[in-house]
């Protein structure tokens, strides 16, 4: 009998904790990370990226978790800044591209190709993405941000 309420439980487990999951609310790397959750935004530096227009990686021992995902910084004084204040850091849109949200999509955010603009940053699956984005800011961002309010619970695979 025991042995039945175990196999049961472990066999539940799964349908239990898939919705916590399934949403891909946040753009993150498969596996864990050194800080225990999955990566986020490719392991870069997100305070280089918003303050110094530098997309450089981070390092695990410079890790924060925010949110049920890690990021990576490249000193202790960037995570200190990072956990003061994650908003002024955190891509736009989960870090997702910011364009492909605009359109009802979740590709992948690349920090590489990037925009900050009125003090948020927004990532791009690549330089056609961003480009098209920049064709008109304001709006596109705004799109993405109501696009976004409808997608974000939404798994990738669904979309």
């Amino acid at each position: 009998m025991k042995s039945l309420v175990l196999t049961t439980l472990i066999a539940t487990l799964p349908l239990i904790a898939a919705p916590a999951f399934a949403a891909d609310e946040i753009n993150v790397s498969n596996g864990i990370s050194a800080g225990g959750a999955p990566l986020a935004a490719h392991g870069v530096d997100l305070v280089a990226l918003v303050q110094d227009g530098n997309p450089v990686e981070g390092f695990a021992n410079h890790s924060a978790t925010y949110d049920g995902a890690s990021y990576y910084f490249t000193s202790s004084e960037n995570r200190e800044a990072f956990e003061a204040n994650p908003a002024a850091y955190l891509p736009q849109h989960g870090g997702f591209c910011s364009f492909g949200v605009s359109v009802g999509k979740k590709f992948d955010g690349d920090p590489d190709q990037y925009l900050v603009a009125d003090g948020k940053l927004y990532l791009f699956l690549n330089a056609a993405t961003r480009a098209s984005f920049l064709e008109d800011v304001t709006a596109t961002a705004k799109t993405a941000d109501d696009q976004w309010s409808k997608i974000k619970s939404i798994a990738v695979g669904e979309l």
